[in-house]
């Protein structure tokens, strides 16, 4: 079983007066997996239903739902005398296609008697955000908004991959140590750390991946894995999608790698298919927001200006659209990227690929993804990322090659107030003459030690 760090998550709720759990995240990240340990290990009583695969069990959850009538029904269904306070965790999984279930969640989170975890894995695209009836139209189901307690699970960040191939929980405690302290990793776990980070872009996050990688050090079956992941994308397109939604969602999908090679990687419509700006936003803007909903893409925003809050700048039509996973970004780039990335082979430009991997890394820690581009008069300039740390703006510049040229990050404080201004490329950690942080690519893995506050209370 590979140590996700959610598994700690999970006791923390378990231990405190909670709500209902809802785990959302995208498809084969391991939540049914998980949880299902989690329930063994920790309950003496487990209740799991998989909608999907049982739909007839949201019987249970029809007419009266009371939570004590809903508790005498699932004792009677599965046979129990009793549900014990503490001791029995019901596990709702699949719950976009349980929606009474859903629904039931606020009855259930009052009664505060029983422990209820519920998964889905398109919870963005399946369950609207407001009330709505049933397919059959009997009962008119409510969102439990106030009622749930939500989490997100992802992929394998890379220090859940660095656990996975063995390195000792001390290198990585002294890793994050010098993040922190900004000073230089010892020279052989840098090394170590830059070769593993190469082999987790090739990997990516996803279990099935990670574990056999682990067990026969071999891409080729990773590969293969990947392509089946792909397939598992369009099928969720095809299986959530009507009629042309399935071609125009499919094609938004598709075009996500080809759009961030782009020297410009700004998502633009009208790369889908060519058309004009305005009519292709027009025609493909739901279906780029069911790929976020499904958790395939994570969007990072354009601002008007690098301040705080940097929710108020936000230009709401002006994003990037970067893959969820670097693994299947580079199953879709094919096999001379993946070894150009193996070899780090300056040669073939793998911007994207880095890039692609920073918004990850940063997504995985907590962060939420802006960027800037001002591309007239002197305060020209173009930051990757902007996020928003304990003491203000840190600025965030990725290079990927050997050209460590800094222009915009060299002169953002000419026009903006910014608190840290941070290069993240292939190097050990220094400071240089003009204030700039550089840090190797992996340390994106660990911006939480990067945005550590010396005393008092982390909000992180």
């Amino acid at each position: 079983m590979l140590k996700r760090k959610v598994y700690d998550e999970l006791l923390e709720w378990k231990n405190r007066k909670h709500k209902c759990l809802v785990i959302s995240g995208q498809r084969q990240v391991g939540k049914t997996y998980i949880v299902e340990a989690f329930a063994k290990a920790e309950y003496k009583h487990q209740i799991i239903i998989n909608f999907h695969d049982s739909p007839q069990m949201e019987s249970i959850f029809s007419g009266d739902i009371t939570a004590p009538e809903i508790i005498r029904r699932l004792t009677l269904n599965f046979g129990m005398d009793n549900v014990v306070e503490g001791e029995t965790l019901v596990f709702l999984d699949e719950i976009q296609d349980g929606k009474r279930a859903y629904s039931a969640l606020k009855q259930l989170s009052i009664y505060g008697k029983l422990d209820v975890i519920a998964s889905g894995s398109l919870l963005g695209v399946r369950v609207p955000q407001s009330d709505y009836r049933t397919d059959d139209g009997e009962n008119e189901c409510l969102i439990p908004m106030g009622y749930e307690e939500i989490m997100v699970m992802y992929p394998l960040d890379f220090e859940e991959y660095l656990w996975a191939r063995g390195v000792p929980e001390d290198i990585i405690a002294e890793v994050k140590g010098c993040i922190r302290d900004r000073i230089p990793i010892d020279d052989q776990i840098y090394q170590r750390l830059t070769g593993l980070f190469r082999e987790f872009l090739i990997v990516g996050g996803m279990p099935e991946a990670v574990n056999t990688f682990v067990e026969t050090l071999d891409f080729r079956p990773v590969s293969k894995i990947h392509a089946e992941l792909l397939s598992s994308c369009i099928r969720d397109i095809n299986r959530y999608n009507e009629g042309n939604d399935r071609i125009k969602t499919a094609e938004c999908f598709d075009s996500i790698p080809y759009q961030l090679a782009d020297t410009n990687r700004k998502f633009m419509y009208s790369r889908i298919t060519g058309g004009k700006t305005r009519k292709s936003a027009d025609k493909y803007m739901e279906n780029l927001l069911w790929i976020k909903g499904a958790g395939y893409g994570v969007f990072c925003y354009g601002l008007e200006q690098p301040a705080l809050p940097l929710g108020k700048y936000v230009k709401r039509d002006v994003f990037k659209v970067y893959l969820s996973d670097t693994g299947l970004l580079l199953n879709a780039y094919g096999d001379k990227a993946r070894l150009a990335i193996y070899n780090g082979d300056h040669s073939y430009n793998f911007g994207a690929v880095t890039e692609n991997a920073v918004a990850d890394c940063l997504v995985k820690c907590g962060k939420k993804l802006f960027y800037y581009n001002n591309s007239k008069g002197e305060g020209k300039m173009e930051l990757d990322f902007l996020l928003d740390f304990w003491d203000g703006v840190a600025v965030l510049e990725v290079k990927s090659g050997s050209n460590r040229s800094a222009a915009s990050l060299s002169k953002v404080g000419n026009y903006f107030q910014v608190a840290r201004k941070i290069m993240i490329e292939e190097s050990n950690i220094y400071v240089d003459k003009n204030g700039i942080e550089h840090y190797p690519i992996f340390a994106s893995a660990f911006i939480t030690s990067m945005d550590s506050k010396p005393d008092g209370p982390s909000f992180n």
